[in-house]
């Protein structure tokens, strides 16, 4: 909220992150959780609320950025070896199943703008994809989701997005607004 250039989805030809060492960029999207909670504190929204800000990315991997240095460090063998942590959230990790599902429902919610043709089986691959991806980095094990959750969660996110990104059909004559 305090740096809205510095996100994709607000961005428009300029990508302010291209002229910045993807260790700087990690740090200005990961801000974003510590300014959200500061936010929640300053306008005394209630504890719970301010838990799930905090827990929503857990201790995810900004991997886009991540790559980036990981993709400059084999250009440069001399440069320092690229440290994942510097490129992880600081968590905490999710300690409610509703704050998992905020983790998964935002990262798919996310995710799913960048599909090209966001068909229901692309959507469904993604957010299984995103879902087991946590799962097996351990995002869920403070919170007490079960895997038939985590199945539960998959199939109504799927039934969600897929309504948002359902084709049209084009009726004859029709004009666009």
């Amino acid at each position: 909220m305090l740096k809205p250039a510095y996100f994709v989805e607000n961005q428009g030809a300029e990508n302010r992150h291209e002229s910045l060492m993807p260790a700087m960029s990690t740090l200005i999207i990961i801000a974003h959780v510590k300014e959200g909670v500061e936010l929640a504190r300053q306008y005394n929204l209630p504890r719970p609320i301010i838990d799930l800000i905090a827990q929503h990315h857990g201790t995810t991997l900004v991997e886009y950025f991540y790559r980036r240095a990981t993709e400059r460090k084999q250009a440069s063998p001399d440069d320092p070896e690229v440290d994942e942590q510097t490129y992880r959230y600081p968590g905490p990790k999710p300690a409610t199943r509703e704050s998992a599902v905020l983790m998964l429902a935002d990262a798919a919610e996310s995710a799913s703008r960048a599909l090209t043709e966001p068909t229901p089986s692309r959507i469904a691959s993604l957010v299984h994809d995103l879902a087991m991806k946590r799962l097996l980095d351990g995002q869920f094990d403070d919170c007490g989701l079960t895997l038939e959750d985590l199945e539960l969660i998959e199939q109504s996110l799927v039934k969600s997005l897929t309504a948002v990104y359902h084709g049209r059909v084009k009726y004859p004559d029709q004009r666009t607004a």
